[in-house]
């Protein structure tokens, strides 16, 4: 099955508004000061990279307004990885690593996109990965000085990082399209992995085990998963009308 260019655009788009609503949701648990405003100013770049490309993908208010508000979780096209909330400090910092180094990876095919505009976008992506991703290997340094931080980190990366994999996708069949697919998902994944194996590597640790298969269900490609978004989640993600702020 080949792989559209939009809904890989839409992918991205849902999985950075999930991202800024973890943010969001969990900036109180911030270790220091510093890491309030870092949560917050990461939380605001995820909403703009989502409504640009909502914006890019639905031009039109009417169209933009469905993007934004008119979807419900069985519409919703984010990672599978940011379904379940964190279950401590280092799970929400190697989540959200994870998170933009998959979605940077995705971005990072389409930096030469022949549409000015995605090629644009991808590029102003790519500039507040740069930042985010800093922020937490700096973390991966202080947590992996602490064993039971470290513990604790490893165990997140051994549950989470299979389904960031994952998210890349299970091209099948034996058509061009399929073949020049898989190829493009082979590449992302392997760039993806690489820089993570790099940046633990900096801080003394290794890729956990990858090679047991997930098996929850069947994938969808369109919308890289295989289950609909959490009723839970889908509440707190979703953009509200306007009218019920006043």
């Amino acid at each position: 099955m080949a792989f559209s260019a939009n809904d890989d655009l839409l992918c991205v788009a849902d999985t950075k508004l999930v991202l800024g609503n973890w943010f969001a949701e969990c900036v109180m648990n911030g270790r220091s000061l510093p890491d309030f405003a870092a949560m917050l100013g990461m939380c605001t770049a995820s909403y703009g990279q989502t409504r640009a490309i909502y914006q890019h993908l639905s031009p039109g208010r009417d169209a933009y307004a469905q993007m934004e508000r008119g979807r419900g979780p069985d519409a919703i096209s984010s990672m599978e990885l940011l379904d379940v909330p964190p279950q401590n400090w280092e799970d929400l910092v190697l989540t959200a690593y994870l998170s933009e180094q998959a979605t940077w990876a995705m971005m990072s095919s389409l930096l030469d996109d022949p549409d000015r505009a995605v090629s644009a976008i991808a590029r102003k992506v790519g500039e507040e990965a740069y930042f985010h991703l800093k922020y937490a290997t700096g973390w991966f340094q202080v947590i992996r000085s602490e064993d039971e931080s470290s513990e604790r980190l490893m165990e997140a990366l051994a549950r989470r990082l299979p389904l960031a994999v994952d998210w890349f996708g299970h091209p099948d069949g034996d058509t061009a399209d399929v073949a020049e697919a898989s190829t493009s998902e082979r590449s992302r994944t392997q760039r993806f992995l690489r820089n993570v194996a790099q940046d633990l590597e900096r801080v003394g640790l290794q890729l956990p085990d990858l090679s047991q298969p997930l098996d929850r269900g069947e994938w969808d490609s369109s919308r890289r998963r295989r289950s609909d978004l959490p009723d839970g989640l889908f509440e707190i993600i979703r953009f509200k009308d306007p009218v019920y702020a006043h």
